[in-house]
């Protein structure tokens, strides 16, 4: 079986972060796109919603201060913010992301793998869906290592969570 992944959201927030940092105006219909992004829709909760999004976006281009409502708006604000102070760091996470082939791991049955920015949680699973957070992927700061997830390589990361 094969597995897909995803990187449609990354590449909006990606974009995102590369204009706010060089102090371009990013509009509200932009910021909607990714808040509203489909893919975007399975990891919402009543605590991190679509407005969750939104908001902290709107702050963080706006250079406004941004009040967050609970730990997982908060988190990911901080983890945006973080994102835009090392462009550097997130081109080692984007990159091979971007052509990572996945050939060689086995499911039973068809997955995708979708990349979200998201907050608190490492990932979310569904029945065929793998939403990963793409704020836990670790970088080898030398860009020779592989990428990894809790300190284990990617690649056998997803082995262990598809598998159990």
């Amino acid at each position: 079986m094969a597995i897909t992944l995803n990187m449609e959201v990354m590449e909006l927030v990606y974009y995102y972060w590369q204009a706010t940092s060089e102090g371009e105006k990013v509009g509200e219909a932009f910021i909607m796109t990714i808040a509203d992004h489909e893919k975007m829709k399975p990891v919402y909760s009543k605590g991190f919603t679509p407005e969750s999004v939104r908001r902290a976006l709107s702050a963080i281009s706006n250079k406004e201060k941004f009040s967050a409502e609970n730990k997982t708006e908060s988190r990911f604000w901080n983890n945006n913010m973080w994102a835009m102070e090392d462009l550097g760091l997130m081109e080692l996470m984007m990159a091979p992301l971007k052509v990572m082939n996945l050939d060689d791991i086995e499911v039973q049955k068809p997955l995708e793998i979708v990349v979200l920015p998201l907050h608190l949680d490492d990932y979310y699973l569904t029945d065929n869906t793998l939403y990963l957070n793409f704020f836990r992927v670790q970088a080898d700061l030398m860009g020779m290592e592989p990428l990894k997830m809790d300190g284990i390589e990617l690649k056998q990361w997803i082995r262990q969570v598809c598998s159990g």
